[in-house]
């Protein structure tokens, strides 16, 4: 017996027209906060000034998608991590450390060869790197007034 398996099921149905039961949820509560502002401030400066923002949130959050995903998928993220303090206190407890130092042996002196310094090194190589860049300079600058 054979069994139909359901195919795009990340796809959700269109309910109300175009939109989905969620977009058109979202769309109703940023409409309805918007005619709250509109009661309270009519056509004024502060009404555009609560109602835009408001706005554009409502229908981001309705229809926009970041990373493939809605940006519904987030909010319940931003949300938690807007109200979670993000101060975080370490609370030292004393603890008493004893050190104990012990008389190093002197290292054998070795034969042969004087070992330099790693300073000394660093100087070589940086010098060795600069005296590079200046030859690749002369060269390009040599190839730019052939041509």
């Amino acid at each position: 017996m054979q069994f139909a398996v359901p195919q795009f099921t990340d796809i959700e149905d269109k309910l109300i027209g175009p939109l989905t039961l969620k977009q058109f949820l979202f769309l109703l509560a940023t409409g309805g906060v918007d005619l709250f502002f509109y009661s309270l401030l009519k056509f004024s400066v502060f009404f555009f000034l609560f109602a835009l923002p408001v706005t554009l949130i409502g229908v981001a959050v309705g229809f926009a998608k970041f990373n493939g995903r809605p940006m519904f998928a987030y909010l319940g993220a931003f949300v938690s991590f807007f109200s979670k303090p993000q101060v975080r206190i370490f609370k030292r407890e004393e603890v008493d450390i004893v050190v104990r130092t012990q008389k190093a042996k002197p290292a054998p002196a070795k034969i042969g060869r004087i070992e330099e310094p790693d300073q000394s090194r660093l100087k070589k190589l940086a010098y060795l790197l600069d005296q590079k860049t200046e030859e690749e300079k002369e060269l390009i600058r040599q190839k730019t007034d052939i041509r």
